[in-house]
């Protein structure tokens, strides 16, 4: 598996990336997702879009933040931590450990700490969306008892002190 820097060359393959129906309601679009890294970027916040390849097909799209924390009802959590921001795979390739293998790929990722020191990886998911819970927890992530909005914050401690739990 490799992760790839979105650029002009993969933007609307990535932009074309689908869930399943059933999945819609749970997830921004990425095309949502894209504008939305673009202009935290302009606000000097640091982000990272990555395309994510299996073999040379693309089967997926992750976000993530640093430190980003600008918007009303922000989790304590999200201050000088990571942010999984966006996670997919698509619909074409789902249910075959992608997922999973994308997710331990970033956590290591993360822990190189590329845009920051950090002690925690957290992210939000919204409630009913079982698949996601279940990928996450099995992950290493947990409750801290936070919410952003109605969606409900997991949190990976990467050692040190876990104060949002």
């Amino acid at each position: 598996m490799e992760f790839k820097k979105i650029t002009n060359k993969n933007l609307w393959d990535v932009v074309n990336l689908q869930v399943k129906e059933n999945q819609k309601k749970y997830i921004a679009t990425n095309t949502v997702s894209l504008l939305e890294a673009y202009a935290t970027q302009n606000e000097n916040e640091r982000v990272e879009t990555f395309a994510v390849y299996e073999k040379d097909i693309l089967v997926g799209f992750i976000m993530i933040n640093f430190n980003v924390f600008n918007w009303d009802g922000a989790p304590r959590v999200a201050r000088n931590n990571y942010c999984i921001w966006h996670f997919m795979i698509d619909q074409r390739y789902q249910g075959k450990g992608l997922g999973k293998k994308a997710l331990n790929k970033l956590i290591d990722y993360i822990r190189t700490k590329p845009l920051g020191e950090s002690e925690k990886i957290y992210l939000s998911y919204v409630p009913g969306n079982d698949w996601a819970e279940k990928l996450y927890k099995e992950a290493g992530f947990v409750s801290n008892g936070e919410k952003d909005g109605e969606e409900i914050v997991l949190v990976l401690d990467l050692g040190g002190e876990n104060n949002d739990r």
